[in-house]
């Protein structure tokens, strides 16, 4: 067993590396909303956004695949599910919400993470050397080392014991993901949520405070409440339609130019995301420039490692090989789970490849009837960031990868005369 005691003897500097770690860590929790403000459904931005979305998704869409309202109601059927509801707003018209764009990647997860947030550990497991923050600093990089190892520690214990208490569920329920300072912040999720997800909630943080006298918040998940798209980042400048185009084009540096295989019979709605980095925009525009970076795409729908030839893998639809329609727009991709060729994050310059994998659909009721479509989006993946194994690119830094459009596209009609009436029967 690791001894706290021996970590603080064996670390008196902290690794710089581990404080940048976590001051990213951080930076990603800490833009999670807080549940009160999540569960409080009567505020004005809610309500204002409920409004949106019955505006968008009250009217049929036309059926044809450049109306934008087509994507806005298969983004929905994506992103909605029975235990939570799906918001369209306009930041633009001032409405100010908790975007999960950048969190999309975690549609299929069952285990959407808590963050609970204490002044400090006092209290907590009887230990006694913690006398000020660089000793949370220290057991801060103490305890993640020991969750990474999967070893026992008090505080550890003591922290799954008072969680358990709070959500009422048994302590194997509670997995504690991983720990950050700054205060000191838990990461953890748990494991038999109820189905009604904004009603069981409602009064978790006062029995949270119950529980940890340290007690300075709980941060939840974007997508355990209700995700929420702003349609304020669509830019037209982007949209395309690649209905009548195909072949390929050069894109990259002067003498290391890689293929662009225009996605055939795909419609592209634009991101704003010009003026953006700190970079400049040559890496997208003016198509041709030496400084583009190569175009690729990334799928939507869940994976297995069974589709990539590993018959010996166990099959988990929870974890998604490609992570799922990945932050579009303002956090940047995260690691892919499953990886095969190393983490990262994966997409291809084939446009056929994740089509075939790892692209999802939806069915939806147009004027034209019933039909299904499916999404992927387009990206940009720096030439230097790059790892290729066939039709399989690997970014290994999610820096170096950039959402610049969604990409829709009917599916064939011959299928949807199929497809139909079973949906009917069943919906």
């Amino acid at each position: 067993m690791f001894s706290y005691k021996q970590g603080l003897d064996e670390e008196n500097i902290i690794d710089l590396n581990f404080m940048k770690k976590q001051s990213q860590i951080r930076a990603y929790y800490d833009s999670f909303p807080n549940i009160m403000a999540a569960a409080n459904q009567s505020q004005p931005n809610i309500l204002a956004a409920k409004k949106v979305t019955d505006g968008i998704l009250s009217r049929e869409p036309s059926g044809d695949v450049i109306d934008k309202d087509i994507l806005c109601h298969v983004l929905s059927k994506v992103l909605a599910t029975k235990n939570t509801e799906f918001l369209f707003y306009n930041s633009e018209q001032g409405i100010c919400l908790n975007d999960t764009s950048t969190y999309l990647n975690d549609i299929a997860l069952d285990d959407k993470p808590f963050i609970l947030t204490l002044k400090s550990s006092a209290g907590l497991g009887n230990i006694d050397y913690v006398k000020n923050e660089k000793d949370d600093q220290h057991l801060v990089q103490t305890l993640v080392k020991i969750i990474e190892q999967k070893q026992s520690h008090p505080i550890l214990d003591e922290l799954v014991k008072r969680l358990a208490t709070a959500h009422n569920t048994n302590k194997e329920n509670i997995n504690i993901k991983t720990v950050y300072f700054g205060s000191i912040s838990t990461v953890y999720t748990v494991d038999d949520l109820p189905s009604s997800i904004i009603n069981s909630l409602q009064n978790l943080e006062p029995r949270l405070r119950d529980q940890f006298e340290q007690f300075v918040s709980l941060k939840i998940h974007p997508l355990l409440y209700r995700p929420a798209f702003d349609i304020a980042y669509f830019d037209e400048r982007g949209d395309k339609s690649f209905s009548h185009l195909s072949g390929s084009l050069q894109v990259g540096p002067a003498g290391r130019t890689k293929s662009y295989t225009q996605p055939a019979g795909w419609t592209r709605f634009g991101l704003k995301v010009l003026d953006r980095y700190a970079d400049g925009n040559k890496w997208l525009e003016p198509f041709g420039d030496p400084e583009n970076w190569y175009r690729a795409f990334h799928g939507t729908g869940r994976a297995q490692r069974v589709d990539f030839g590993d018959n010996n893998q166990p099959n988990n639809s929870n974890l998604p090989f490609v992570d799922a329609l990945a932050s579009i727009h303002l956090g940047g991709f995260r690691r892919a789970r499953t990886a095969v060729y190393g983490p990262g994050v994966y997409c291809s310059p084939n446009p056929k490849f994740p089509e075939g994998r790892y692209v999802q659909s939806a069915t939806i009721d147009t004027r034209r009837g019933r039909k299904t479509f499916k999404c992927m989006l387009q990206v940009a993946v720096n030439p230097d960031g790059i790892e290729e194994h066939g039709d399989i690119w690997c970014v290994p830094d999610p820096q170096n990868i950039r959402a610049y459009g969604i990409l829709i596209k009917e599916c064939n009609r011959l299928l949807n005369s199929v497809l139909d009436p079973l949906m009917t029967f069943f919906s």
